[in-house]
């Protein structure tokens, strides 16, 4: 699969009822005021979704039918997060990419391209933490013991009141470190809410900015990975 000019890349938009620049953004790809090729969702699009909770679901209607519409109108590549996963039934006609299958590779003219969301290679600890979160039978069962949607609330207020725009001390250094595990020309994540781009011999990385932080996203284009602002 290739990389087309003017994709677009969102990231870390945690969208909740305080952060809502992803509406509008994705209303503009939908009626056509912001043209794209494709759409790459680079994972924590919402700030917590999962096809097995209920509350969400309903809480997130809007936006999933949103990107659902848009993903029968072009490519949609949607790579689940450690906010937003279990979602292929959400997003039938979208390329959903759990984080089981990342990093995703891809062409860009003659170059190589892996992408993630960027919390793989995070050590053992990190991944049996993750696939327990995953389980569905373990969310089914949170889903009934959901009583009045009190377990749900009470997580979407700790994260809309979460701090989520710090920035990383020493950030190229870990990317350094990160590059490593990958094998591609071009390594593309979200995950850090950092926006930076960095090239090590012959090899690119670029992190994808958050969109709830900074309200950047990239469009790939003739020059280039290029920020533009909502």
């Amino acid at each position: 699969m290739d990389i087309k000019t003017d994709a677009l890349f969102i990231a870390d938009s945690h969208y909740n009822f305080k952060r809502e620049a992803l509406c509008e953004l994705l209303s503009n790809i939908d009626n056509g005021s912001l043209k794209c090729s494709q759409l790459f969702l680079m994972g924590d699009i919402f700030d917590f979704l999962s096809n097995e909770i209920s509350y969400f679901k309903i809480k997130n209607k809007e936006l999933i039918n949103l990107i659902q519409n848009i993903s029968t109108k072009i490519e949609v590549f949607y790579f689940e997060g450690n906010h937003d996963f279990n979602l292929s039934r959400l997003f039938p006609q979208a390329f959903v990419i759990p984080r089981d299958h990342q990093p995703f590779s891809m062409k860009l003219d003659d170059k190589s391209v892996e992408l993630s969301h960027g919390d793989i290679f995070a050590g053992e600890t990190y991944d049996i933490f993750c696939k327990i979160i995953r389980n569905k039978v373990v969310l089914s069962l949170l889903n009934i013991l959901d009583i009045q949607n009190l377990i749900s609330k009470t997580t979407e207020k700790r994260l809309a009141n979460k701090s989520i725009c710090n920035k990383i001390k020493d950030f190229k250094y870990i990317v350094q470190k990160r590059i490593d595990n990958y094998k591609a020309d071009i390594v593309i994540e979200g995950h850090y809410h950092e926006g930076k781009s960095y090239t090590f011999g012959k090899r690119k990385y670029i992190n994808i900015p958050s969109l709830a932080c900074d309200n950047e996203f990239i469009r790939y284009n003739e020059t280039g990975f290029i920020k533009e602002t909502i």
